[in-house]
């Protein structure tokens, strides 16, 4: 008899705790994502100056020698690696394949003269 009471007592614990983490998961994706927001500027302005592209894997990567703010750069792939990670845990894919679907993605909207990086991992200017 004793069992049967903890069994439901167990089970709400879990689900407690299961939705709790969710909910923190979720309020951190939205202060990555705000993170992100403050920094697009700085983005976009490496983009145009040619000094960071955007790579097959969803990520930044600098093109040539020049490397002109690597603390923001940085952090943006740190950042994207957070959201990918979440995206995939929630759709059941593996994060890799989240990077790359997001990579063409970028590609798409990319701007005129922007760098990217095809399938093959040869650069191209848009």
């Amino acid at each position: 008899m004793r069992t049967n009471v903890w069994v439901p007592l167990l089970i709400i614990v879990v689900v407690r705790a299961v939705f709790a983490g969710t909910l923190f998961c979720a309020e951190d994706i939205n202060a990555v994502k705000v993170q992100m927001e403050k920094r697009l500027p700085l983005i976009v302005e490496l983009k145009a100056k040619g000094i960071v592209g955007e790579d097959r894997m969803g990520y930044l990567q600098f093109i040539g020698g020049k490397r002109e703010k690597e603390n923001v750069v940085q952090a943006e792939n740190l950042d994207r690696r957070k959201v990918y990670e979440a995206i995939s845990q929630k759709e059941g894919v593996a994060v890799e394949q989240v990077g790359q679907r997001r990579a063409l993605q970028i590609a798409n909207k990319a701007r005129k003269g922007e760098w990217l990086q095809d399938q093959n991992e040869k650069w191209y200017q848009k």
